[in-house]
């Protein structure tokens, strides 16, 4: 079993706000973070080489990496924090397809595995936890037409980690979990003669968790409208709209407690609007800015409802042989019905914030140091949802 982001594995599953960890995964995903859908849409792939050389129809590029770090409370626990070193280590793959004719093709697999030097206890009913572990692939292909731009992905995700169970259980609290997701999402887009296009999607996603989670089912339209101004710039505002029916999660009455013969469906409504903007090419300087509204309601008496509204900045810059990645996320919730307790009858509030950084120095095109670092934090006026967890991470990576 596994430790890891209390608040990512959830989120990262649906078709919603991206928020996941490991970083080693989040930076080949960060185009579509924190607000955009990861899930909801294929990956957006980095520049796959330094000095691209001959135009090849299909290219590819391999890294492994491998490193170590210290977590200072790896079960991202609320009460009895628990540090640990680490050594990580995994692989990434890109095989894409140059669009040459219209037709792009792109895999990707990811796979990540952070391994506790000093196993964490978590009680004495369960084993000791010792590594957290990512698996990530897609397929996904577009035809670039001239007007008309259809898509599908597909998308596979394996995931061991410790994670807020929230949304997913009756009490608040991170629990250890492991589970799968499938992903399948078609769209198609619009462009106008101008600068603007219009996206529609309507994304599907399964999710299998082991006990003590719930598994369950995702669907529901997503409509993009954007303004591209200029070459990796551009504007967007989105909808989307998602039904979530629980396999064996039950309707709870106003105090939390589980309602039998019931089974729990929640409905989502977000809005987003998201800035993205390169400052001088060739792209050595990103920032995206984000910014959503989410409601949720219920189909039985209101006690999963809320409203959440969060933003987030990031940004990517390039000097020479140095990198620099970071991103920053904050969040807040308000409940309908949810109080802290029955001797404490006063409304529930969370808001979680977290922010990652990354440095690297590419000693030759193929051979890169780097340095990293996760800050997660959850505040709330229930003790089981408040914890603060700090990361440090470094290693080497080597393409090919």
């Amino acid at each position: 079993m596994a430790g890891g982001s209390r608040t990512g594995f959830p989120v990262l599953f649906t078709t919603g706000h991206l928020h996941f960890h490991p970083p080693t995964v989040l930076r080949h995903l960060a185009a579509l973070t924190f607000g955009a859908s990861l899930m909801a849409g294929p990956i957006e792939l980095p520049g796959m080489r330094e000095d691209p050389g001959t135009l090849l129809l299909w290219d590819h590029l391999l890294t492994l990496k491998t490193g170590g770090g210290y977590k200072n409370n790896a079960l991202l626990a609320a009460f009895t924090p628990q540090d640990t070193p680490l050594i990580v280590g995994g692989l990434e793959f890109f095989l894409t397809r140059i669009p040459v004719d219209g037709h792009a093709v792109t895999l990707f697999f990811s796979g990540d595995e952070r391994r506790y030097a000093q196993p964490v206890h978590i009680n004495d009913t369960q084993p000791d936890a010792e590594h957290e572990q990512t698996l990530l692939s897609q397929a996904s292909y577009k035809y670039q037409g001239t007007t008309w731009v259809p898509g599908i992905s597909l998308t596979h995700l394996h995931a061991e980690q410790v994670f807020d169970a929230t949304e997913l259980a009756n009490a608040p609290g991170s629990v250890r979990a492991e589970g799968d997701a499938l992903i399948l999402h078609p769209s198609l887009r619009y462009k106008l003669p101008a600068v603007l296009f219009f996206e529609a999607g309507y994304p599907v996603n399964w999710q299998h968790f082991k006990s003590p989670v719930s598994s369950y089912t995702e669907f529901g339209p997503k409509l993009i409208a954007g303004l591209q101004y200029r070459a990796q710039s551009s504007i967007e505002l989105s909808f989307q709209y998602t039904d979530r029916p629980f396999d064996s999660r039950r309707q709870t009455d106003a105090l939390g407690q589980p309602l039998y013969d019931t089974l729990l469906t929640t409905y989502d409504t977000r809005y987003e609007i998201a800035w993205k903007h390169t400052w001088n090419a060739p792209h050595k300087f990103q920032t995206t800015l984000r910014g959503f509204h989410l409601q949720r309601v219920e189909n039985g008496l209101g006690f999963s409802d809320y409203q959440r509204i969060g933003a987030s900045v990031g940004a990517r810059f390039e000097l020479g042989n140095w990198a620099f990645r970071g991103q920053a996320r904050w969040s807040t919730y308000t409940f309908a019905l949810q109080i802290v307790s029955v001797f404490d009858p006063v409304p529930r509030t969370r808001e979680d914030m977290d922010f990652d950084t990354r440095i690297e120095y590419r000693w030759t095109p193929r051979f890169r140091t780097y340095a990293e670092y996760v800050h997660e934090e959850q505040r709330s006026n229930v003790a089981a949802d408040r914890y603060r967890s700090n990361t440090w991470q470094g290693g080497v990576e080597l393409d090919f």
